[in-house]
């Protein structure tokens, strides 16, 4: 059999026909396979070219995620440069504002002390004491709770906690060392307490800023017991009580 199925074709179509002239058959064989063969040189430049093309696409697609992933990375930077930029910006702009209220606060005090230098020595010396007894202050309290004016308090069974605090305010250089020391209450402030019954109470303390307090603690208060403390008429006055007997009443 022949290789090309289209002579083949047209040779029994010959005979088929009764078309013997050897001239003849070969002017139609030759028509007959020039277009063939034509399509096949034309068929290799376009197959080139497509193969061109699909490469050029291949090639321009792996590119494009490249370059999109440079550009991300350019856009985020440059918004984390912004950012950087605005907080710092903005810590600047708080710094300035912070300064400006510790200026604006340094001339207040500055003014303040100008008037207290020129009112205190118009003060005579017993409004001079109770201004100097007003930077220091001083509380009773009984598991945490404030004692009444009358010196007497209810408390439930079980542990109770007699604290004496003394608060020193800060006098910021407006009293002399002279008032300074008189303002506060004669010798230790806890040796004003003069008795405590009954003698079982362990010694408590604590301390914090500006802030001191000493005390006692009773771990097993029972009902219907008592505690009493006497204290001096000193403290007596600064703690604003009616009594100096202090008695605390266990439910």
């Amino acid at each position: 059999m022949s290789k090309d199925p289209i002579k083949d074709s047209l040779q029994f179509i010959f005979t088929e026909n009764n078309v013997y002239d050897h001239r003849t058959n070969q002017r139609i064989l030759y028509t007959m396979a020039k277009p063939h063969k034509r399509k096949k040189f034309l068929f290799m430049p376009l197959a080139t070219s497509f193969c061109l093309l699909l490469g050029l696409g291949i090639w321009i697609a792996t590119m494009l995620p490249s370059t999109n992933q440079n550009a991300n990375t350019d856009t985020e930077q440059s918004s984390i440069q912004q950012q950087d930029d605005l907080e710092m910006g903005t810590d600047a702009q708080k710094i300035a504002d912070l300064e400006f209220q510790i200026g604006a606060f340094e001339d207040e005090r500055a003014y303040y002390h100008e008037v207290i230098d020129q009112l205190l020595p118009n003060l005579s010396d017993e409004e001079m004491l109770e201004f100097a007894k007003s930077h220091f202050s001083y509380e009773f309290t009984v598991n945490h709770e404030p004692l009444p004016a009358t010196g007497q308090m209810e408390v439930a069974a079980g542990e109770v906690t007699v604290m004496l605090n003394f608060k020193m305010v800060p006098h910021y250089n407006v009293l002399s060392e002279e008032w300074y020391q008189k303002g506060m209450i004669s010798g230790d402030y806890f040796a004003h307490i003069e008795k405590v019954e009954p003698a079982n109470g362990e010694m408590t303390y604590a301390d914090g800023a500006n802030v001191t307090a000493q005390g006692y603690r009773f771990a097993n208060a029972e009902s219907g017991s008592k505690i009493t403390l006497t204290i001096s008429e000193e403290l007596k006055e600064r703690l604003a009580l009616k009594t100096s007997k202090i008695e605390i009443l266990v439910k």
